[in-house]
């Protein structure tokens, strides 16, 4: 399918929070790659630094300093807002609700005094809900639960960026699934997953469904929304429905290790999870592996129904499944084996044309 139409955006002032992190690095490599004049807002100027050298423009900021971002706003045309917490479990409820609601709205607001043309805000298809069919861009809850502190805070979040999209300012959705590939640093709670079954802490499946999109199909996907995606709508980012047992299969395909052969009914799952909600602030690499909200997702059986997006705004993720899976693997096996791939490494591998 169409590509995002990357000249557009050759005259534009990109800011980009987030930049540094597993999403926002590759957006910004696709949006430097083309010419593209970008900012990017950091906490840490070294790491952006170490990233990007003076392919951008680093500017040191914070979503909570609110005169920070009003500095980075100017001359600004298009925001990408990837900034935020991804992080389970109670013991974060303060950090998610500061980062992911406060946050937003403060750059939502600086938005609006600088005039800001385009404003991409990331939110979560996590936060949407349908029990009984196919998940869709319309199916945004009227509440949820707060022992979901992440999923409550990405909800709160897009509540309050939808508000601004009523006053006026040009706010569009993109809501991704959950994401896989190379650089996922930290990891994301998506990557511990894979991160746990190379270390053979997967003992276990669920009856789950889950959507699963490449790294690189959501940056051209966040662009095509910066691109063609109209103010105060949603759109899905997404590509793959599978079980959580099918994925588990790929994934001692691509490793060649065993996968689990017993799935855990719920119940356990969620005294589990009541366990590793006390537990939380021992887990390892900061990675909470199993709470209450963890387990709420594993009881989820939803598909997502993409059709929409794809024809809204003339994009579609290309990688095959497989290709996820071992993109994956050989990343996280590079980490275990002290193999991290080197700033160079990933601008050569994003200097390839977007799908």
């Amino acid at each position: 399918m169409s590509r995002y139409s990357a000249g557009v955006f050759v005259r534009r002032q990109f800011l980009v929070t987030g930049g540094t992190g597993f999403i926002g690095r590759h957006v910004v490599w696709r949006l430097v790659n083309q010419g593209v004049p970008v900012r990017v807002l950091s906490r840490s100027t070294e790491k952006a630094n170490a990233l990007f050298g003076n392919r951008v423009e680093i500017v040191h900021g914070d979503l909570l300093d609110a005169a920070s971002l009003r500095s980075a706003c100017k001359g600004v045309h298009t925001i990408i807002h990837a900034g935020g917490v991804y992080r389970f479990g109670r013991h974060h409820r303060r950090e998610l609700f500061d980062t992911n609601v406060c946050g937003s709205g403060n750059l939502l607001e600086a938005a609006w005094v600088s005039r800001i043309e385009r404003f991409i805000h990331i939110s979560s298809a996590g936060i949407l809900n349908n029990p009984s069919a196919p998940v869709t861009e319309r199916d945004f809850p009227g509440s949820v639960s707060v022992r979901e502190p992440y999923r409550c805070s990405k909800w709160q979040a897009e509540l309050t960026a939808l508000d601004w999209a009523k006053r006026g300012l040009p706010v569009s959705i993109g809501s991704p699934t959950s994401t896989l590939g190379a650089e996922d640093a930290a990891p994301t709670p998506t990557g511990c997953m894979v991160r746990d079954f190379l270390k053979r802490r997967f003992p276990f499946a669920a009856r789950t469904a889950l959507n699963f999109i490449h790294v690189d199909d959501l940056a051209n996907g966040i662009l095509a929304v910066a691109d063609r995606g109209q103010a105060g709508k949603r759109y899905l980012l997404g590509h793959h429905n599978l079980w959580l047992a099918e994925f588990l299969n790929l994934l001692a395909r691509a490793s060649e290790l065993p996968a689990p052969r017993r799935q855990l009914p719920w119940g356990v799952i969620a005294i589990v999870g009541g366990v590793g909600e006390l537990l939380g602030p021992i887990a390892a690499n900061g990675c909470t592996r199993v709470c209450w909200e963890t387990a709420a997702y594993a009881r989820r059986q939803q598909f997502f129904d993409l059709r929409k997006t794809s024809e809204d705004l003339g994009w579609r993720a290309q990688t095959p499944i497989e290709d996820i899976v071992r993109d994956a693997v050989r990343w996280f096996q590079g980490l275990e084996q002290g193999e991290i791939a080197s700033p160079s490494n990933l601008q050569a591998n994003t200097n390839v044309a977007a799908n």
